[in-house]
């Protein structure tokens, strides 16, 4: 069943013919690497991607999933050097002015599909689309020709809604498409079908941490039953520390901010402090976990500012 996307994406750099290049290009004897983010968008690009690929009879030969560090460029370039990688697809990563990546492109012929802001005009086999417009989308539209529609539309669903991107209100039409009675609102949204899969996915993800292919085959499966109970346990967590955070957060009335420390088992500060943010979203929130602090600054929790800081534990 041919899909039902939205019928125009607008490409702010590079187009669906140079990618279909490149995807061309790919000889027999290469070897072909995903290299992807470790969030729900990157999960959900990379596995559309397979698809994709798939259908022209080309295997990916290994996948790596990354998070954003100064080094995550000089951190993989070793192993893919030594599987031989020569073609490399980069989804769902902010590759420009990174330290290390002109040496990535020294060594590999690369194609990068992003939605992050652009900075370097001029890079190329690159394609970059509106922010609200997420990686998986972008891909899904670049092979909407081939992708299963009626298979992977509540998938795709769920990862817009991840990455906000039913805030587009093109985004936001596509989705009522399936679920005509949906109102743009954040708590309707994550509450919906696709919504609470979402959720259900994002807390897998937690979970799942240390072993992301797995979870990888489960999605590509679609095995979504396996996350139920990744979700509890996870859901149990961050219930533990909402209730605690009501109990025992500082809150200066006169700066409306609550700063807030804690210990959790799983690293969950991040939907932690999103899930709060949508309860008081004209407060200032400082989370300090022993791993991370997250400030999330007043007005909407869409315009969430996360800062990183390492601590040891």
């Amino acid at each position: 069943m041919k899909s039902q996307i939205r019928e125009r994406m607008e490409y702010l750099l590079g187009s669906k013919e140079k990618f279909w290049k490149f995807v061309d290009s790919i000889k027999k004897e290469d070897r072909i690497a995903i290299v992807t983010h470790n969030d729900l968008d990157g999960i959900a690009s990379a596995v559309f991607l397979e698809e994709i690929l798939k259908s022209k009879k080309i295997e990916m030969d290994d996948l790596f999933f990354i998070s954003y560090s100064i080094d995550m460029f000089q951190d993989i370039l070793p192993e893919l050097k030594n599987k031989n990688i020569t073609k490399i697809f980069f989804t769902d990563i902010y590759v420009d002015g990174m330290e290390g990546f002109e040496k990535v492109k020294e060594n590999f012929d690369i194609f990068t599909i992003d939605h992050h802001p652009i900075q370097n005009k001029d890079e190329k086999n690159i394609i970059k689309t509106q922010s609200s417009d997420c990686s998986a989308l972008t891909i899904f539209d670049l092979g909407k020709e081939i992708l299963d529609w009626k298979k992977w539309k509540t998938f795709l669903y769920a990862t817009m809604i991840s990455e906000m991107s039913y805030k587009n209100p093109e985004n936001f039409e596509m989705i009522k498409q399936d679920y005509p009675d949906l109102k743009n609102d954040a708590h309707l949204i994550r509450d919906s079908p696709p919504g609470k899969i979402s959720q259900k996915i994002t807390f897998a993800l937690i979970f799942f941490k240390s072993n992301l292919r797995k979870l990888y085959d489960l999605i590509k499966n679609n095995n979504m039953e396996s996350f139920d109970e990744p979700y509890e346990i996870i859901n149990k967590e961050i219930e533990k520390w909402k209730k605690d955070f009501r109990e025992n957060a500082e809150y200066y009335p006169e700066k409306e901010l609550y700063l807030y420390y804690f210990k959790p088992k799983y690293k969950i500060t991040s939907i932690f402090s999103t899930l709060l943010s949508i309860k008081e979203p004209n407060k200032i929130l400082v989370i300090i976990a022993s791993f991370a602090i997250i400030f999330v600054p007043t007005d909407n929790f869409s315009n969430l500012f996360v800062t990183f800081l390492t601590f040891p534990t």
